[in-house]
C-alpha cells in the first residue's frame, strides 16, 4: 500500500454529498409559483440581452458575514462536544475541527448563487439589490426555473433559504453526530490525526451546502430562495470579475434560458424612482428587441426617497 496515497476516495466524497442531500427537504418550504430577482438597471439589460445571470461567490455577496452564521452554529456544536467528549480518538477529531472552524478561510469556498426573494415590491430587497432607486425586479416562474435546471446545470440546486433556529440546531445536531460516526467507522488502520484531517477537509466541503442555505432569523421577510452551484474545475476561464466597494467579486454566468431561447420571465417591476413611467416604456421596448412578447411591465407602489 502507498502510504502517500489520500485516505479519502471519491466513493466517501460522494456517500457525504448523499448524506447532505438527505437533509435538504427538512429545510425546505412548499414550491410558490413566482420568484422575484431585484437587479440594477445593468444587470436587468444584460440577463435579458443574454440570457444568463450572474451567480454570485459566497462570500461577495452584500452580507459579507452571512457565509460565516452556518460556521458559527456548527462551532459551537463542536465546543459543546468536546466538554462532554470521553473518547480518544473522536476528541482528536473535535479538537482539529475547532481549530478548523476557528481559522477558516470563507473567501476560497467554492460555492455560488444567484438569490430570489417569494416577495414582489418590497422595499428591503430595493435597497439590498436594486440599487435603492431605479432598480428592477425580474418576475420568474419558480416551477418552469426548477424543472429546467437540472438540464442546463446537473450540479446545480435551487432552494429556499432556512431561517428556522429550531430546524437549523435539528441539522447542526445531525451534522455532528453522523460525523463522528463516519469518522470512526474510516479510523481502523489509518494514522488517527492524519484521518481527522482528510475527513474534515472532506465532509467540511460537502457539508458547506448547508452555509449557503441557512441564515439568521432576523433575515426570514426576505423569503429567499437561490440557485447554487459550484466552480468546477476548468471552469475558471468562464469567470467574471466586477469591483464592489470593498472588494473584487467573482461571478460565474449561468445560462438559464428554458425554450426558445428565453428565459422564464413572467413579469417585471419597475422599482421606486423619479421617472417610473419612462422606464417603464423602455422596458417594455428591450423585452420587445430580445424576444420576449407579452411580459407585463408594473410599476413598485412602494415609496422611497433618497434622504
Amino acid at each position: 500500500m502507498n502510504t502517500n496515497e489520500p485516505y479519502i476516495t471519491d466513493a466517501d466524497k460522494a456517500h457525504y454529498r448523499s448524506f447532505a442531500m438527505h437533509h435538504l427537504p427538512s429545510v425546505g418550504r412548499e414550491p410558490v409559483t413566482e420568484v422575484w430577482h431585484y437587479t440594477t438597471a445593468q444587470g436587468l439589460i444584460a440577463i435579458l440581452n443574454d440570457g444568463k445571470m450572474y451567480s454570485t461567490q459566497i462570500s461577495c455577496l452584500n452580507d459579507s458575514l452571512e457565509q460565516r452564521y452556518f460556521g458559527d452554529l456548527v462551532h459551537a456544536g463542536v465546543k459543546k462536544l468536546i466538554t462532554t467528549n470521553n473518547e480518544q480518538a473522536v476528541g482528536i477529531l473535535l479538537q482539529a475541527a475547532d481549530n478548523l472552524l476557528s481559522n477558516r478561510d470563507f473567501a476560497a469556498l467554492g460555492h455560488f448563487v444567484i438569490c430570489f426573494s417569494e416577495v414582489e415590491d418590497d422595499l428591503g430587497q430595493w435597497r439590498g439589490y436594486g440599487g435603492g432607486q431605479c432598480g428592477y425586479a425580474i418576475g420568474f416562474d419558480y416551477l418552469k426555473l426548477f424543472s429546467a435546471l437540472p438540464s442546463i446545470r446537473a450540479d446545480a440546486l435551487l432552494a429556499p433559504m432556512n431561517y428556522d433556529l429550531a430546524r437549523q440546531t435539528f441539522v447542526v445536531d445531525d451534522l455532528l453526530r453522523n460525523a463522528q460516526l463516519f469518522f470512526t467507522a474510516g479510523l481502523s488502520g489509518r494514522d488517527v490525526q492524519r484521518w481527522a484531517n482528510e475527513f474534515l477537509a472532506a465532509f467540511s466541503g460537502e457539508m458547506d451546502i448547508f452555509a449557503c442555505i441557512t441564515k439568521h432569523p432576523a433575515f426570514a421577510a426576505e423569503k429567499e430562495r437561490r440557485i447554487i452551484t459550484r466552480l468546477n474545475n476548468g471552469e475558471t476561464n468562464l469567470l467574471e470579475f466586477r469591483q464592489k466597494q470593498t472588494l473584487l467579486a467573482r461571478h460565474l454566468p449561468i445560462d438559464l434560458r428554458v425554450s426558445a431561447g428565453l428565459l422564464p420571465i413572467t413579469r417585471i417591476c419597475v422599482g421606486p424612482g423619479p421617472a417610473q413611467r419612462v422606464s417603464q416604456v423602455s422596458v417594455g421596448d428591450l423585452l420587445i428587441k430580445a424576444g420576449y412578447s407579452d411580459i407585463p411591465v408594473t410599476l413598485s407602489t412602494v415609496p422611497f426617497r433618497i434622504p
